[in-house]
């Protein structure tokens, strides 16, 4: 996803999400105001996922944990 499109209301919104269902927690912590510390943290989501994605043992804790992987 192209997340530099969007406003930073928008990333705030996704960011939260998206941290919730990787890590089970909302990241209270954040400024959700700062478009660059919410880009930063979306990137390292994407990255995180793309890691677990990427090795056997990623993929079967994903799919533990209720991810759909195509």
């Amino acid at each position: 996803m192209d997340y530099t499109l969007l406003q930073t209301r928008e990333l705030a919104g996704i960011f939260s999400d998206y941290y919730k269902d990787v890590h089970g927690i909302r990241p209270r912590w954040v400024d959700h105001t700062d478009r660059g510390v919410l880009m930063a943290g979306l990137t390292a989501l994407d990255d995180y996922m793309a890691h677990m994605r990427s090795t056997p043992e990623g993929r079967e804790q994903l799919q533990e944990d209720g991810w759909i992987l195509d």
